[in-house]
């Protein structure tokens, strides 16, 4: 080849010469003159991608304090005060209790008896709790439970405090402290959307779920240290006190009581809510989540004495650590995470995948003998089950009527505090025969198993959602769940 163009004249290489410069220029004309330009295209890259991040961070911190947005509404700032020390005193209550039981009968099927005490009224009063809520002024039937339950409280102290309780003495204040319940939670519920107004309900519901979950985490520690140190009588005497706070805070709210003026009794007004439930396919299938998280996870709950005492050889502080550490993921399930949930526009997938995951900690659970890695199970199957319950409460409100609102809410807690002591009964009685370990096991099992199945079921991938209003027409909504 050389040899080629050594023998070549300059005037026959000069042509050769400029299509060789042509091509080169061609080649290389996307590299920018000089590298400043190379250095300036990557910093302008780095200081877009570092305003977008920065703008999705504050997007994210906007998200997360949006539920707490509701507190500029005066009734809510006043009602929520009242309930960081009602539930307070109330976690205080429930941990003493189940601890009291454990005590006096060391058997699993007892403490899954004084929890089938505790809410089968849900299930026997649940049609009729709503419609009594939809019928009266709600702010009067909350002091009217809260004062019995005060008084209940106060009855149990005196018991303990004199050497006079006894297990059967347990399981009818058990009872009659849920019937009270069953009253409140409904109307409560129903009260707080009344306060909050229209658009404000899911966040107040998440607000308040919040304030549940943060005294879920104090509560239960508290009480297992005056147990160890004082006994058990003072965590019931402070649980009455709080209910007074509670209820002078109810006094300070002034709202118009919201009551239905429509004709008929209450058997024809709960089958007029029942109907709307069963036109509404959407609200359906959120029950049957809330459903499968209450009878296969919230009765696990109830053999969490058991657990502290049988498996992890601990006292009522190991009890208290435990319901502590659900209580923090409750806490960080709602406060943080749930914002990010409630962005899904597909919201049966976020609920079930919720249970889902909720389900896989309890599994691990089963294996637990250390009281550090049971508190994380905990705390990370309580993050789960917190945004089951929340995104399904506020869902169930935003697709129902004003007017039946709290029949449809009562419906939801019939359901999910119905079927509970159910499980609650039979968990104790397997544990009892079988043992602690295989019941959790099973019970996780069940969870991922039966949610997965309704997920993948090709009817659901899309409903429609047909809200009546009472003066006449509908409008329906497509909403893909999965």
């Amino acid at each position: 080849m050389w040899p080629y163009f050594k023998n070549l004249k300059k005037t026959e290489l000069a042509p050769m010469a400029v299509g060789v410069a042509v091509e080169k220029e061609r080649l290389f004309s996307w590299i920018p003159a000089n590298f400043t330009q190379i250095n300036l295209s990557f910093q302008q890259a780095e200081k877009v991608t570092k305003l977008s991040i920065r703008k999705s961070i504050l997007t994210d911190l906007k998200s997360i304090g949006d539920n707490f947005s509701v507190l500029k509404i005066r009734g809510i700032r006043i009602y929520m005060t009242g309930q960081v020390f009602n539930l307070l005193g109330d976690w205080m209550q429930q941990t003493a209790q189940a601890w009291l039981v454990w005590e006096l009968s060391h058997k699993a099927t007892a403490l899954g008896l004084v929890a089938f005490l505790s809410q089968i009224p849900y299930f026997i009063f649940g049609p009729w709790v709503g419609i009594f809520a939809d019928k009266y002024d709600r702010r009067k039937i909350l002091l009217i439970t809260q004062i019995i339950s005060m008084a209940l409280a106060i009855i149990l102290a005196l018991l303990i405090q004199t050497n006079r309780v006894t297990l059967q003495s347990v399981y009818l204040l058990a009872f009659l402290l849920g019937t009270v319940t069953a009253f409140n939670v409904t109307a409560e519920q129903a009260f707080i959307g009344s306060i909050a107004g229209p658009g404000n309900i899911k966040k107040a519901v998440a607000l308040n779920n919040t304030v549940n979950q943060l005294t879920r985490l104090v509560g239960p520690a508290i009480a297992g240290s005056l147990i160890a140190f004082l006994g058990l009588a003072p965590a019931f005497w402070l649980n009455a006190l709080s209910i007074f706070v509670s209820i002078v805070c109810i006094f300070l709210i002034h709202t118009s009581p919201e009551i239905n003026k429509s004709d008929g009794n209450g058997l024809k007004q709960f089958v007029e809510g029942i109907k709307y439930l069963i036109q509404q396919k959407l609200l359906r299938l959120i029950i049957f989540f809330g459903a499968i998280q209450a009878f296969f996870g919230m009765s696990i709950v109830q053999l969490l004495p058991a657990f502290s005492s049988v498996i992890l050889k601990g006292n009522a502080q190991t009890l208290g650590h435990l319901y502590g550490a659900a209580g923090a993921g409750a806490l960080v399930g709602i406060v943080i995470v749930l914002p990010f949930v409630q962005k899904i526009k597909r919201s049966c997938l976020a609920i079930g995948g919720s249970v889902i995951w909720s389900g896989c900690w309890y599994i691990l659970f089963s294996f637990c003998s250390s009281l550090p890695l049971a508190m994380l199970c905990q705390f990370m199957a309580s993050l789960g089950a917190s945004n089951v319950l929340t995104l399904s409460l506020g869902l169930a409100q935003e697709l129902t009527l004003v007017h039946l609102r709290a029949r449809i809410l009562s419906t939801f807690m019939m359901v999910i505090f119905g079927l509970q002591p159910i499980a609650s009964w039979l968990v104790g009685l397997s544990a009892d025969k079988f043992g602690i370990h295989t019941v959790m096991l099973v019970n996780g099992s069940l969870m991922i198993i039966l949610t997965s199945a309704l997920l993948t079921l090709p009817s659901l991938i899309k409903l429609k959602i047909e809200i009546s209003e009472p003066a006449g027409g509908k409008h329906q909504f497509l909403i893909p769940i999965k």
